[in-house]
């Protein structure tokens, strides 16, 4: 169609909505001290049991093998394999207003694209988008730093049981990395809140931090243990 959907009264906003799905947004330094990225890595890992419990099997990226984290990237993805059975076509998925959990509900409505769901779910393949935080990051040649010297990626998960992993690493990169990082999301607090409480539970942080206008800021300072600094921890 000549003009796209824009040209047939589509705001472009929803076109980009369309296109994207329902994303986690985020604004990097180009490179993370490695005591710092080494600190992210440590919290990730710790918190892989509590996700396996929750029902979040990771896999590598594509959704097969293993997940990669090492000490310069963390790279990872739903299980395409999940075991899950597959149900209705849902297209793309966008979770409701209050959604959270996993595994815990399903399909409550629909939106332009797809399905409307209440919970994090998948209709027999848990994988999407690859996840993916290297400690140095590589940007395309077109690809130029913002205002403040970071660069944008993002990761869409269409709410997929895997999304809570994401969202936890994103907190645990926030809360490491301060000011020098900005996350954005498509979702609001019900969406985050599973993962800022299983932070707060395992690592003993996340709760701090709210979605204020589609950004994770923090609303109130928690106390930092001596010689930690989460400000401006870039390289």
């Amino acid at each position: 169609m000549k003009g796209g959907l824009s040209a047939v009264g589509v705001s472009v906003k929803t076109c980009r909505t369309l296109k994207m799905g329902y994303t986690h947004y985020w604004y990097r330094p180009k490179t993370v001290k490695k005591e710092i990225f080494s600190e992210i890595v440590k919290d990730f890992k710790r918190m892989l049991p509590a996700l396996e419990k929750a029902g979040v099997a990771l896999a590598g990226p594509l959704g097969k093998g293993d997940p990669v984290i090492s000490n310069e990237k963390i790279v990872f993805n739903g299980n395409a394999n999940c075991g899950h059975p597959v149900g209705a076509e849902f297209a793309v998925t966008w979770p409701s207003k209050d959604a959270g959990g996993v595994m815990s509900g399903g399909k409550v409505g629909t939106w332009l694209a797809g399905a409307v769901i209440d919970s994090r779910i998948c209709n027999g393949d848990c994988s999407h988008e690859t996840f993916e935080f290297k400690r140095k990051y590589k940007p395309p040649k077109w690809q130029e730093p913002d205002k403040n010297g970071l660069f944008f990626d993002f990761c869409k998960t269409a709410f997929k049981p895997y999304d809570l992993a994401v969202t936890a690493a994103l907190i645990i990169i926030k809360h490491h990395l301060g000011s020098s990082v900005i996350v954005r999301s498509d979702g609001g607090y019900p969406q985050w809140f599973d993962a800022l409480l299983l932070c707060q539970m395992e690592l003993g942080y996340g709760m701090q931090y709210e979605m204020h206008n589609s950004e994770l800021r923090v609303r109130f300072k928690q106390p930092v243990k001596r010689g930690e600094n989460h400000e401006g921890n870039a390289g």
